[in-house]
């Protein structure tokens, strides 16, 4: 049995040949769910979507199998800021995110909340939340992720706690859900790589987000060690994590159904031998 046959696995993908090229190269991997910005990741502007590409992209993405699609958001969104002209460009940046996901109906919008910089952590939570019900509508389709952080300088989201202090502060809870990014959990001590630590890791998301809340992960080994706070992707297998902990992951009953996107250093060029490094935990 392969790994892609009993998850949603899938990667992140290039739109160097448009959006509506996704789907049929996701079915080139076997994904069943894969990752993509729909607009430069460091731009705060970008090019409206025309109705023929979106059209072609929804229509591509029912003859390759509907595969489940997450959009991560711009890296510029720093959500948790507490500087009013940077806010300002954050909700219109955030909002076009979301219209962005609905007009081509992808499922799943992830994000980092960011950093709170020279305020408090408690500030920072407060921000996040209060820039989420300033951009959430009852109407929207689309689920926006909180994404965990490594835990670097003063980022938001490092625990699974923190996280859920931002969710009881939101208006539309069923517009909301956490994607768990494998080296930001690593990075921000969760040792998920032995049994005992990956059920403690269980034990404290039921207590906190909630296991229902969890609608996405972004599968990555890690150069740095456990606790580090250092955001440093690596290949499945080739990092400090090892394959060990995955295995506890893709074997979760719970987890059966929810993407699991690989964004490892190579990209596309090395997703088959991540690929591979899973499949030889089902062996």
């Amino acid at each position: 049995m392969r790994i892609t046959d009993i998850n949603n696995m899938g990667g992140h993908l290039s739109t160097s040949r448009g959006i509506d090229a996704t789907p049929g190269r996701a079915k080139e991997f076997g994904f069943k769910s894969y990752q993509i910005f729909t607009k430069s990741q460091m731009q705060w502007k970008a090019k409206p979507l025309n109705e023929e590409t979106v059209k072609k992209f929804k229509d591509e993405k029912a003859r390759n199998g509907n595969p489940v699609v997450m959009i991560h958001a711009s890296y510029l969104l720093n959500t948790a800021s507490s500087d009013p002209v940077l806010r300002e460009k954050v909700r219109d940046g955030f909002t076009m995110e979301i219209e962005r996901a609905d007009q081509l109906g992808m499922e799943l919008l992830t994000f980092h909340p960011g950093s709170f910089k020279d305020a408090t952590l408690e500030i920072g939570i407060r921000n996040v939340a209060d820039m989420l019900n300033d951009v959430l509508r009852k109407e929207q389709n689309v689920m926006v992720l909180i994404e965990n952080s490594a835990g670097q300088g003063n980022s938001v989201g490092k625990s699974f706690a923190d996280i859920a202090r931002i969710i009881d502060l939101i208006n539309y809870k069923d517009k909301l859900g956490v994607t768990i990014d494998t080296c930001h959990t690593w990075a921000a001590g969760y040792d998920f790589s032995k049994e005992d630590g990956y059920g403690s890791m269980i034990d404290e998301i039921k207590e906190t987000i909630g296991m229902g809340q969890v609608k996405g992960f972004h599968f990555n080994d890690s150069k740095k060690g456990l606790g580090e706070h250092t955001d440093r992707h690596e290949m499945i297998g080739k990092g400090t994590i090892g394959v060990q902990g995955f295995k506890y992951l893709i074997s979760d009953k719970n987890f059966r159904n929810i993407p699991m996107i690989f964004e490892t250093p190579r990209g596309e060029d090395g997703y088959m031998d991540d690929i591979k490094a899973l499949n030889e935990l089902l062996k």
